[in-house]
């Protein structure tokens, strides 16, 4: 009866298959982007530059990793002004239980060409393919350059924590939810935040209990309807880095609420350097999604919210030049 009852057990490799086919096991996505510009008539869909090669990266910057296929960008929506790259790693750490050992995560990088506007889109789920496609857009980026697509002087510009005030930070994250104006999300209630006092500074007589906290993380409803929020006096002496952000959404016939985290999530680790990055931290839909489905629309709403926070850093930028006359 032994050997049978043996056979009947999962294999290290069987246990996996299904782990991986019933849990999410990957992080939630991440997305982050930055502007580029194209030379006037660029063709980023250029066939010299689909694939490629990152063998040597893997093997000095990401040992533990391996690519499960190879990097090659295509036609998003046959668009030949908005490409992709999709890719996969399985990550392998020893040091963990042997059903811990290996993961397997993703991410996604887009170049895309709005009459000569451009973005890059990037998607990541772990510090791994964050890294896998920091190294894509450097080479990329590199090759373009050498056949004058995109400008020699040109860098993928980054939003970070250091290009706002403490008062302006704030008048960003309210653009970004109570007053974003589109036809995909409204925003209904911001649920958390994550702020402190500004060092070395005497704080206003209102917020002065504000004084001895490193770091406050502050959770509820309608956060943004309290004092040291809603007052405009009080925002130059705060450092506001994060907000959690509850919408209704609209998109392509599904609705439903989604909690999205807005800001930068390095901020305690890089300060001033640290770039802005969206993520979704839960999603209700009105009907019953799979869990694939789910994971589609999680995506599809990041991408439109990214594309939405383009558009208000846009705004926020010629406000600021405004600001300055």
């Amino acid at each position: 009866m032994v050997p049978i009852m043996q056979n009947l057990l999962l294999s290290p490799a069987e246990f996996d298959k299904i782990r991986y086919s019933f849990s999410e096991k990957e992080d939630n996505e991440k997305k982050f982007s930055r502007e580029i510009i194209w030379s006037r008539n660029a063709q980023i869909f250029d066939q010299e530059f689909l694939t490629v090669p990152l063998d040597d990266f893997i093997k000095k910057r990401l040992p533990t990793c391996k690519l499960i296929r190879p990097v090659i960008f295509t036609k998003q929506d046959n668009n030949p002004d908005h490409i992709i790259a999709t890719f996969e790693i399985e990550r392998h750490d020893m040091n963990k239980s042997w059903y811990e050992q290996t993961n397997i995560f993703h991410g996604s990088i887009e170049f895309i060409n709005d009459n000569g506007k451009g973005h890059v889109r990037i998607t990541h789920t772990a510090t791994e393919t964050k890294d896998l496609a920091e190294e894509i857009l450097r080479v990329q980026v590199n090759r373009y350059k050498s056949k004058g697509i995109i400008p020699q002087a040109v860098i993928p510009k980054k939003i970070l924590f250091s290009e706002f005030t403490n008062a302006n930070r704030f008048v960003f994250f309210y653009r970004l939810t109570n007053q974003l104006v589109n036809d995909t999300f409204s925003c209904n209630n911001i649920k958390d935040i994550s702020i402190k006092p500004e060092e070395n500074s005497t704080l206003p007589e209102g917020i002065s209990w504000m004084n001895r906290m490193k770091k406050i993380l502050i959770s509820g409803e309608s956060l943004d309807k309290t004092f040291f929020m809603k007052e405009k006096a009080y925002h130059s002496s705060l450092i506001l880095w994060n907000i959690d952000a509850v919408f209704s959404f609209d998109y392509k016939g599904e609705k439903g609420t989604v909690t999205i985290c807005l800001g930068f999530p390095d901020y305690n680790k890089k300060s001033q350097n640290a770039e802005f990055e969206i993520t979704i931290h839960s999603l209700n839909s009105d009907n019953r999604l799979l869990p694939r489905d789910k994971k589609k629309l999680e995506s599809h709403l990041l991408s439109e919210m990214d594309k939405q926070k383009s558009l208000v850093h846009s705004n926020f930028i010629e406000y600021l030049k405004e600001q300055k006359k």
